[in-house]
Parts: C-alpha cells; structure tokens; sequence
C-alpha cells in the first residue's frame, strides 16, 4: 500500500509539473483559432463588399452602353477607384476585364493591351481565365492596323484553336475561322470550322455555344462553292 501511494504522489507531481506549460499550449491554441476565425470573417466581409460595388459597377456599365454619348471616363475612373479600394480582393482581375472594355469601347487598343499584359501576367498557369484573357488580346490585336501585331495575333489565335487542353479551344476555332472567312480564305475558314463540328460530335452534355452558327457557315461555303 505505501509503494501505491508514493507513485500516486508522483504521478500527481508530474501532472502539477507539466500543468503550467499545457495551459499555455492550450491558450496559444485557443488565441490561434480566435484569429483564424477573425480573419476568416474579415475576408468574407472584404469579398463581400468587393462583389457588391463590382455589381453596381456592371449595371452602370451595362446601362451607359446603350446610351447615345456614354461617359466612360467618369466610369472608368470608378473602376479604378475601385480597383485600388478592394486591391487584396479575388475580384481583381474582373475589375481589369471591364477596363480593358471600356477603354475598346474609347477606341484606346493600345492601353487596353497594356491593362491585358498585365492580367495575364499575373494570373497563374492554372487559371481557366488565361486561355480567355490571351484570345482576347490576340482578337485585338487582330483588329489593329499593324501587320506586325496582327501577326502576332493570329498566331496566338491559332495556338489557342490547336490546344487540346484548352477549355475554350471552340470559342478560339470559331474565332479563327471567322478571321478566315473575313480574309475569304474559304478553305481555311471551313477547315477551321469542320474540325470544331467533329470534336463536337459526341459532346452531349454541353456542346460548343458555336456550334449551330458554324454548321450554319459550313453550309453556306458548300453553296458557295458549288
């Protein structure tokens, strides 16, 4: 009996020994997870108020593009503005995506390239948002007066149509295509075109949004031909 209770004495010990630092442990693991939290809600708040002025953003931006005399400069200001305000958001990007429309919609290419080299720098390789970004710059530089810049274009565009990986490989073959059928270059045109219908042969779960429009052209380049 005395042996159990001189080890029940130490065990006793032990624990008061070791109390102190697992308190501490366990503070630091509480105050952790507090902040964790905090955090968590400042971001949530953050997105939210970054979603909610680009929301209001896109309605003035849909509205002042069906007026006579849009004042873009005032709402290219706004974004701006609101670019830097929410400059930590997931939005960003977004935010660049209506600028570079807005200032196309000014006739302003080459600053509207400059805001597209940026954005597609800064997003990652496994963004699905690249691909679209490079097809839009490659079109713009397809509508500039610069052969050297629709070169590039066109080459940009025709890696895109020829990307197996490539989620948006349909938008940027029908693209192509109708570059194509702008420059009557028929053959390529229909050759561009006949490859997206049969990739799109056996897709039944979400066919090409181009799809019916490019059958459509086939068509009308088969009755042409004839």
């Amino acid at each position: 009996m005395a042996i159990q209770k001189t080890n029940f004495k130490s065990l006793t010990d032990i624990f008061n020994e070791n109390l102190k630092p697992l308190l501490i442990v366990l503070s630091c693991v509480v105050v952790m997870i507090f902040f964790f939290f905090i955090h968590h809600l400042w971001v949530v708040k953050r997105e939210q108020a970054a979603q909610y002025d680009f929301a209001f953003l896109m309605t003035e931006y849909d509205v002042m593009s069906r007026e006579k005399n849009p004042a873009w400069a005032d709402l290219l200001e706004k974004f701006e503005k609101n670019y830097d305000k929410h400059s930590h958001s997931s939005l960003l990007s977004y935010y660049l995506g209506y600028k570079v429309r807005i200032l196309l919609a000014q006739n302003k290419q080459e600053e509207a390239l400059i805001v597209l080299d940026k954005m597609i720098e800064n997003l990652s390789l496994s963004s699905p948002l690249l691909n679209l970004y490079k097809m839009e710059r490659a079109l713009i530089q397809l509508d500039n007066d610069d052969d050297a810049l629709r070169s590039v274009g066109l080459e940009m565009l025709k890696d895109l149509a020829s990307d197996a990986k490539n989620i948006s490989r349909d938008s940027a073959q029908y693209y192509l295509g109708r570059y194509y059928w702008s420059e009557n270059n028929f053959d390529q045109a229909r050759e561009v075109w006949q490859t997206l219908v049969d990739e799109q042969r056996d897709e039944k779960i979400a066919p090409s949004a181009w799809l019916d429009y490019v059958r459509a052209q086939l068509d009308m380049i088969v009755i042409e031909s004839e």
